[in-house]
C-alpha cells in the first residue's frame, strides 16, 4: 500500500469453469449478490445464498483486516441490519457475538442471509479510520468496492469457491480482475481470491497497453472529464515499460489499474484526508484527488503498485499465504513487501534510462528528510510487528522512506561483496524462482534464507539496519557510487519557513512534524495540533490558502501560531526563517576509477 502522505488484481484469461471453481455435490455452494441499483440510502444490500452448511459453519465473519492494509479495519461495525432465512423464508435466530461475527442458529437449515452495510468513505469513524483505498464508497457517478469491506465468509469455508453477481446502473461500466462466466456471474477460487479483487463501477474511461506479454488495463473514474484512462496510462507508459527490463519476465498475463480520481469537495465531504493506492495480486485500487500535484506523482505510485506482482504476490511468508482476516497478524517482513518494492520502483527508472543518477539521489534525499519525521529508535522489524496498533500505523509509512533507503544500501553492499556480479535485484529474482505464489517462505527463518542466498556478511547488515535500528551508513555507501553527503545547507528556495513541516495524525488533525531547533526555542513541539496561523483558523478547506500566504512574506516577519498540546491551547510567537535543506548528495567531480566502474555497474540491470 502506498498512502498519501502516501502506496494491485489480475486473473488468468480463463472462464469461470470447473478448472477454477471446483465443488462437489455435497460441498457448500456460496453465491453472493451485491445490489446497488438504488443507492440513495448509501448502503450496499448484500444477499448470500448458501446450502449444506454444518455446525462448524455457524459463524459469518466480516474482515477485521485485509492483505496490504497492515491495519485494523473492523468492517463489521458498518453492518446496519443482518438476517438469516431457511429455504421456506422463515427467519433463523442470529446473535452478533463480536464486532465482526454473527452466529446463526441451526446453520444446517440456512438458505440465505441478507444484510445492509454502510460504505466506509463517509462513515466518519475516529477509531481505526479506514483509508479510502482500503474501503468502499458510494457516490452519484461511481461505486468503489474493496470486496473484503462489503463481503464476509462462513467459518471453515474461507477456501471454498465463490460466485458473485452485481446489480447496478446498466449505463455504467465495470472494472475488476475477477473472471466472469456466462450470465455476468463472477467467480473466485476462494474468499482470499475474492478479497484480492476490488471492483470499480461507474462512468469510467478505459485504456490498454502491453508490458511484454502482460495486458495492462486502466479503468478511471474522474470528476474532471479531461483526465481519462488514456491520459493516466500515458503518464506511466514509460515507467511501466521499464519494469519489464527490471523483472525480466512476465509473471502474470493481465493487470488492472482501478482509479477513483475525485474533486476536493468530495474528499472534504467524506473526510477523506488521506488517499493513495492499495495493491492486490493482479490489480491496484486508487483513490486520489484529481489535481496536478497528485497526478504528477502518479507515475511513481503506479510503478510501485505494479511491482507488487513480485512481492507479496509471488514472494511471501505463510502469514500472507493463508491470510487471517479475523485476527490481525503482523509479518516482520514488510521491509521486503514495501521497502524493497519502493526501492525497485525508483531504481528501475534509473536503470531504464528514465532518470539519471542525480535525480535518483534527489529521491534518496527526499526519503531521508521524510525519515526524520518518524521514530528513529524503532527498527524496520519492530515497525512491522507494531503495524496493527493505533500508534504503530503512523510509523508504517516509514517503510516507503527508511525502508526504501535501506534496500538501496543493501543493493550497494551486495554489489560490493560480489565484485559487481550480484545486487539486490538478482538475489530478489533468485528468491522468486526458489519460492513463488504457491510456496511461501518461512516467516521465522527468512533472514537466514536471505543470507544463504547472498553472503555471510549480509547477516551483519540485517542485524544492524533491519532487525536493529543503527543509523544508516548512507555517507559511506553512496560515496562508493560517487556522491558526497552534505547534512544541511541553505536552501535555494527563497520561500520562508515557519520552522516545522505539517502532517496529519491518526485523528486526521493537522500537526507539526520535524520541528527545527529554532522553532523549539519558541516552545513548538512535534505533534502539536495546529489550530490557527496568522490569526486565521486552520481547516482542511483553508490550510492551502493560509500557508500560501507565506510565499509573499519575508524572512524575519513575525507570525502567531496557535496549537493544542494535550488539553492546553498554546500561542507560539515566531519569526519566519530562512529555509534549509537537509540530506543533500552532490556528485563528486573527479571520480576515481573504482567509483566510475562501481557506478556503471550499479546503474544497470545485471
Amino acid at each position: 500500500m502506498k498512502k498519501i502522505i502516501i502506496i494491485i488484481s489480475l486473473i488468468l484469461t480463463v472462464s469461470c469453469s470447473h478448472d477454477i471453481v471446483k465443488e462437489t455435490s455435497n460441498s457448500p455452494k456460496i453465491r453472493y449478490n451485491i445490489d446497488v441499483t438504488d443507492y440513495s440510502d448509501d448502503l450496499f444490500h448484500v444477499t448470500v445464498n448458501v446450502n449444506n452448511l454444518t455446525a462448524q459453519n455457524s459463524i459469518y465473519n466480516m474482515a477485521a483486516t485485509a492483505p496490504g492494509t497492515y491495519q485494523t479495519l473492523n468492517f463489521g461495525r458498518f453492518v446496519k441490519t443482518f438476517s438469516a432465512f431457511d429455504k421456506d423464508g422463515k427467519m433463523l435466530n442470529v446473535e452478533k457475538i463480536s464486532t465482526n461475527k454473527w452466529k446463526i442458529e441451526n446453520p444446517e437449515k440456512l438458505n440465505k442471509i441478507e444484510y445492509d452495510i454502510e460504505d466506509s468513505f463517509d462513515a466518519g469513524v475516529t477509531e481505526y479510520p479506514v483509508a479510502p483505498m482500503c474501503g468502499s464508497g458510494i457516490e452519484n457517478d461511481f461505486i468503489a468496492i474493496n470486496t473484503f469491506s462489503v463481503l464476509g465468509y462462513f467459518e471453515g469455508l474461507q477456501t471454498n469457491p465463490i460466485e458473485l453477481t452485481l446489480d447496478y446502473n446498466p449505463d455504467w461500466s465495470i472494472g475488476t480482475a475477477l473472471p466472469i462466466k456466462e450470465g455476468n456471474i463472477y467467480c473466485a477460487e476462494t474468499f482470499d481470491h475474492l478479497a484480492d479483487s476490488p471492483i470499480l463501477m461507474g462512468k469510467l474511461t478505459f485504456a490498454e497497453t502491453f508490458v511484454d506479454d502482460i495486458s495492462v488495463q486502466t479503468f478511471v473514474y474522474s470528476s474532471d472529464t479531461s483526465v481519462t484512462a488514456s491520459k493516466i496510462l500515458g503518464l506511466a507508459e514509460d515507467v511501466l515499460q521499464s519494469a519489464s527490463g527490471f523483472i525480466g519476465y512476465s509473471p502474470v498475463k493481465e493487470y488492472k489499474f482501478l482509479m477513483c480520481l475525485v474533486d476536493e469537495e468530495t474528499f472534504i465531504r467524506n473526510k477523506l484526508y488521506g488517499g493513495g493506492a492499495l495493491e492486490h495480486s493482479y490489480s491496484s485500487f486508487y483513490v486520489m484527488p484529481v489535481n496536478g500535484e497528485h497526478l504528477g506523482g502518479m507515475r511513481s505510485t503506479m510503478a510501485h503498485e505494479f511491482l507488487h506482482i513480485l512481492t507479496p504476490l509471488y514472494l511471501h511468508s505463510e502469514i500472507i499465504h493463508t491470510y487471517n482476516f479475523e485476527t490481525p497478524t503482523p509479518s516482520q517482513h514488510i521491509w521486503l513487501y514495501e521497502g524493497v518494492t519502493e526501492w525497485a520502483s525508483d531504481i528501475m527508472q534509473l536503470r531504464g534510462g528514465l532518470i539519471d543518477s542525480d535525480r535518483y539521489m534527489e529521491l534518496i534525499s527526499q526519503k531521508l528528510r521524510m525519515n526524520e519525521h518518524f521514530d528513529s529508535t524503532l527498527s524496520l522489524q519492530e515497525m512491522a510487528l507494531n503495524s496493527f496498533s493505533q500508534s504503530g500505523y503512523g510509523s508504517f509509512l516509514n517503510f516507503y522512506e527508511r525502508g526504501a533507503v535501506t534496500a538501496s544500501l543493501l543493493d550497494i553492499r551486495l554489489l560490493e561483496l560480489s565484485n559487481g556480479k550480484k545486487g539486490l535485484r538478482e538475489v530478489f529474482l533468485n528468491l522468486l524462482e526458489k519460492y513463488g505464489k504457491y510456496k511461501p517462505f518461512s516467516e521465522e527463518n527468512f533472514f537466514d534464507v536471505f543470507v544463504k542466498e547472498s553472503y555471510p556478511e549480509i547477516k551483519d547488515f540485517i542485524d544492524k539496519y533491519i532487525t536493529g535500528s543503527e543509523s544508516l551508513p548512507y555517507k559511506e555507501y553512496y560515496k562508493k557510487i560517487g556522491y558526497d553527503y552534505i547534512p544541511i545547507r541553505v536552501s535555494e528556495n527563497s520561500r520562508p519557513s515557519i520552522g516545522t513541516n505539517v502532517g496529519m495524525n491518526d485523528d486526521m488533525q493537522l500537526v507539526t512534524m520535524g520541528v527545527n531547533d529554532e522553532a523549539k526555542s519558541w516552545g513548538l513541539q512535534d505533534g502539536d495540533i495546529i489550530l490557527s496561523l496568522f490569526d486565521t483558523q486552520i481547516t482542511m478547506e483553508s490550510v492551502r490558502e493560509i500557508f500560501g500566504k507565506i510565499s509573499s512574506m519575508n524572512v524575519g516577519d513575525p507570525f502567531v501560531l496557535k496549537v493544542k498540546r494535550g488539553e492546553e491551547e498554546i500561542e507560539i510567537n515566531g519569526t519566519l526563517q530562512q529555509r534549509m535543506e537537509k540530506h543533500i548528495f552532490v556528485p563528486i567531480e573527479n571520480l576515481t576509477e573504482d567509483q566510475k566502474k562501481f557506478r556503471e555497474i550499479w546503474s544497470k540491470n545485471l
